[in-house]
């Protein structure tokens, strides 16, 4: 029985220092989720979840926070509230903030709404009641009535089409607005 007691340590020991040698020294350059809450049901559900978008070089591209995260796998849809995403640009960030959110094919297409707030640039704000948006085009689109301020500019209609990428907006119907320099 003596001699279980070394070999059992050592076995342990060789068990740590593989881990400590395969540890990543470098950020990921895929997206990491931090599960910083309770896990319920599986891991299905989740409260407090962080993910975080790293490009090649290491740098931050985007960052999403959401008070809970529900994941249906029938359908691969995953349903998020009180959620904020943030995606760093040269140009200028891009920030989203709603009560609700649905991923849907893969994390192809966020549809959030609820009090949507979008920051275009640090004057560029838009709000509406709900909006989809393409992460992989930066497309945003709705039918929904739309309130864009730009600085003391107001403009307000029915439906939006927009490129982040582009930097190009265009409201569908009921355009009305005022124009401040």
């Amino acid at each position: 029985m003596t001699l279980r007691f070394p070999w059992l340590l050592l076995l342990a020991a060789l068990g740590a220092a593989l881990l400590w040698w395969t540890w990543p020294r470098h950020a990921l350059p895929y997206p990491a989720i931090d599960w910083k809450s309770g896990i319920q049901r599986g891991d299905q559900a989740a409260s407090d979840v962080v993910l975080r978008e790293y490009d090649a070089a290491g740098a931050l591209r985007l960052l999403a926070r959401a008070q809970t995260a529900y994941h249906l796998p029938a359908g691969n849809r995953t349903y998020l509230s009180d959620l904020s995403v943030q995606r760093f640009r040269a140009q200028g960030n891009f920030s989203l903030q709603a009560a609700h959110g649905l991923l849907q094919n893969g994390d192809q297409e966020l549809t959030v709404w609820g009090q949507v707030l979008a920051t275009l640039a640090p004057d560029n704000t838009l709000r509406t009641d709900e909006l989809h948006y393409d992460p992989k085009t930066g497309i945003l689109r709705t039918s929904s009535p739309v309130y864009l301020t730009h600085g003391r500019s107001r403009l307000q209609g029915t439906g939006l089409w927009a490129s982040i990428k582009q930097e190009q907006f265009q409201l569908l119907s009921g355009v009305q607005g005022v124009y401040e320099p």
